[in-house]
């Protein structure tokens, strides 16, 4: 009997072992597909972000040019009010 023991013993020990690396392959290639997606996710929001700085920095530029039209439309308005105003005063 102690022979069927034993056997029975290593027998159960060879299924664990084999459980074991098993699942830990497994294991392993679930976390290397999950490494690839992160990964991807994480490009995909960089990119996102430099067309977002890119929409950010092309309506500053605008802002800014509309900001000079304001400008020289307020000189020129300022000038037609300094002409219209000295004429009636004279």
């Amino acid at each position: 009997m102690e022979y069927y023991e034993g056997a029975a013993i290593a027998c159960c020990l060879g299924l664990l072992g084999t459980m074991w690396l098993f699942l830990q392959r497994l294991i392993s290639s679930k976390l290397a597909e999950l490494y690839e997606i992160i990964v991807k996710l994480i490009e995909r929001h960089n990119q996102s972000d430099t067309h977002a700085d890119r929409r950010h920095e092309q309506i500053v530029e605008k802002v800014s040019e509309l900001e000079g039209q304001i400008s020289q439309l307020r000189e020129k308005v300022s000038f037609l009010q300094g002409r219209i105003n000295g004429k009636t005063s004279v």
